[in-house]
């Protein structure tokens, strides 16, 4: 799994240390000392990935290695003079080598390079399971004109004349001004902040679900032990054998909280079990062997999410070649399973609803609703009653829709064209193996067993393969389709949305999850209201909060507002953030603009990363937006009659607007036609 591995420390002549024979030693190639007149050179069993990155004013000499150190040395000659700054960073083992070289180019060039230091790169990858690198950064920036600059200036301390005051001993006092702040402490702590966003968002965009942090256990509130980094100094056998003691005592501890966890359970099967007939308690211990896991409300919950994700990463898998037959099989007889369970503890939730609760109305709960209300009734052992119950139903309810819009994919549309593009190559290239024999593509839709005799093996093999992935990419589009339609439906339950094209379906849905996130019906008059004037969704406080994410200041999950943390994961609602914020007065516009910029910035280095490894894809960037004006674009007098489509008081309403449209049209060409009249004959024509 990912780890968080980075540290730094100083290459200085005050220690006795080279900074040749370091550059020498990292990099495994030979390099000369001009200032000793000898060479170093140390041998590596696997040659280390070697490359230098250099600011905008730095000569052409620096991306020479060994003349680089040497103009180093050179320039430093004080006994304790600090040649070099390194760090030595993990590379996350789930990334490739290509993605791993990626991840760390990036961050060096903005966190270093773009500041002024040249940075000397090796990657060494001598052990597989211990990918890391070590970077060399000059101490010292360049003029503009490609020369060494200075690294601190001496200022005088003065009296209040303004003259220089004296020691005892007659020197001048003084202090030393560093003019650049790559030496403070607050620098190092935000590099390594830095480099875990950094592997985050990789991670994230990869779909792995690994994460890493540069805060120790207890600053992130964890409770367990944690591992020494066990290096390869003579110290490394003394830490490998804590760190063996360390897994012993929390696989000791997760004993313990799987027995806690089964008693618990054992506990909720106890309580459901009052209400099992006989057969179903025979049904429920077949369904807990085949599912491996005990049959309640909250471990169904876990198995559902667990499936759907497995369901996914397979699917993406087999779309890119791999076999995942078993995978599958395995699959599909979990989700029989698991649906036999679910219709079995909904029986048995009706069941005990209409006991605990007999004045509450089915028709107007769902069945998901009601299994929460038993779980919450569960686990606090009480039974709600008026206001209560209400209160706990609507929570629920809101607590269920916020699931479903997270459960939505981050950027759907682009996935969706992403998927779309290949479906057409993929049944392009079906269509030039079929039309060898004479067949066509709709002649696959109802296959005969005997169809595909004719064709070679290979060519077998290609339809087999070529049909499980247009399948599959349906299947996918199909789940970005439904997520679309689901939300829509719920908010516009008389449109048409399967009419609209899906790029306005992004609009609406972007808008949509701005403005009602809790997905209530919204009529005409309520988006009329919001084209006019739209709501401000945060308050000030929560405006800066979000800033302070975006701007790379603060962590996510420091925002305690659900909804703000859903709004900054998504490309459209962030633009409509931005817009709202430009509106508020206690923000500075330059604090907005700039945010934005570095916004940009970051998504074009992330579209042009996915297009190196993505031969279809391309960008859906949102533009810099005012809520009202994209307010007008996506609910414009077009796409209102789609979404009103089978509302009749929206029909009449626009009827009677038409009306009064025409007699106001027929009133103001009478009124042309008489004045006419009146110029002509000097008076009222009758």
């Amino acid at each position: 799994m990912a780890i968080f591995h980075m540290s730094f420390s100083n290459i200085s002549a005050g220690k006795g240390r080279s900074a040749i024979a370091s550059a020498a030693y990292r990099s495994g190639e030979k390099l000369f000392d001009q200032k000793e007149g000898q060479s170093y050179f140390y041998a590596r069993p696997v040659m280390p990935e070697n490359f230098i990155l250099t600011p905008k004013n730095a000569p052409t000499w620096a991306h020479d290695r060994e003349q680089l150190w040497n103009e180093v040395e050179r320039k430093d000659r004080r006994a304790n003079a600090r040649y070099a700054k390194e760090f030595n960073v993990a590379l996350p083992v789930e990334l490739s080598e290509a993605e791993q070289k990626v991840l760390l180019t990036n961050y060096v060039q903005i966190n270093f390079v773009d500041q002024g230091m040249v940075a000397d790169v090796a990657i060494h990858r001598d052990h597989p399971d211990n990918p890391h690198a070590h970077v060399m950064l000059t101490n010292r920036p360049f003029n503009p004109d490609g020369t060494w600059g200075i690294k601190s200036k001496k200022q005088y301390l003065l009296d209040k004349n303004g003259h220089k005051t004296y020691t005892k001993s007659g020197y001048a006092r003084n202090r030393k001004i560093w003019l650049t702040d790559w030496d403070k402490k607050e620098k190092i702590t935000e590099w390594r902040h830095n480099w875990a966003v950094s592997v985050n968002q990789f991670l994230e965009q990869k779909n792995i679900p690994d994460r890493i942090s540069e805060k120790s256990f207890i600053e992130q509130g964890i409770n367990d032990m944690p591992t020494q980094h066990e290096g390869i100094n003579s110290k490394r056998y003394a830490r490998k054998e804590f760190n063996q003691q360390v897994k012993h005592y929390r696989k000791l501890k997760a004993g313990y909280q799987n027995t806690q966890e089964k008693a618990i359970n054992r506990g909720h099967l106890n309580t459901l079990s009052r209400h099992f007939s006989f057969n179903e308690k025979r049904v429920v211990k077949e369904l807990s062997h085949e599912l491996q896991t005990y049959i309640n409300l909250e471990s169904l919950d876990d198995k559902r999410r667990m499936l759907f994700n497995w369901k996914n990463s397979t699917l993406i898998k087999h779309a890119v070649g791999e076999d995942v037959t078993k995978q599958l099989l395995t699959i599909n007889q979990q989700e029989s399973s698991l649906k036999k369970a679910d219709e079995l503890l909904n029986k048995v939730v009706d069941r005990t609803t209409k006991k605990l609760y007999p004045a509450l109305d089915f028709e107007q709960t769902m069945p998901a609703e009601r299994r929460e209300l038993i779980k919450e009734t569960d686990s606090e052992q009480t039974v709600f009653k008026g206001s209560e119950l209400n209160e706990r139903l609507m929570n629920i309810r809101n607590d269920l829709l916020t699931q479903q819009l997270l459960t939505f994919t981050k950027r759907p549309y682009v996935g969706w064209q992403l998927l779309r593009r290949q479906e057409n190559d993929a049944k392009i290239a079906l269509k030039a193996t079929l039309t060898i024999h004479g067949d066509r593509l709709e002649s696959l839709t109802h296959v005969d067993r005997g169809l595909l005799v004719k064709y070679s093996p290979a060519e077998q093999q290609i339809i087999t393969r070529t049909v499980k992935e247009i399948r599959t990419i349906q299947a996918v589009k199909g789940l970005i389709e439904t997520q679309y339609h689901e939300v829509l439906r719920r908010v516009f339950p008389d449109s048409e949305i399967t009419d609209l094209p899906m790029i306005k379906q992004e609009q609406i849905h972007t808008a949509i999850m701005y403005y009602d996130p809790a997905l209530k019906p919204c009529d005409s008059r309520t988006l009329k209201a919001w084209q006019s004037e739209p709501p401000k969704v945060f308050d000030t406080r929560e405006h800066q909060q979000g800033l302070a994410y975006l701007g790379g200041k603060s962590d996510l999950l420091q925002i305690k507002n659900r909804q703000l943390q859903r709004v900054l994961k998504h490309d459209g609602t962030r633009q409509l953030f931005l817009g709202e914020c430009q509106t508020d007065p206690k923000l500075k516009a330059s604090q907005i603009e700039q945010i934005r910029q570095q916004l940009q910035q970051r998504q074009a280095k992330d579209d042009q990363y996915r297009q190196k490894q993505m031969k279809h894809y391309q960008p859906l960037n949102y533009k810099p937006v005012r809520p009202s004006y994209y307010l007008k674009t996506a609910f414009n007098d077009i796409i209102m009659a789609a979404l009103y489509a089978r509302n009749d008081d929206y029909q009449r309403e626009q009827q009677a607007h038409g009306l009064k449209e025409t007699e106001w049209e027929m009133t103001k060409k009478q009124r042309q036609h008489q004045t006419r009249n009146r110029h002509e004959d000097g008076g009222m024509h009758l």
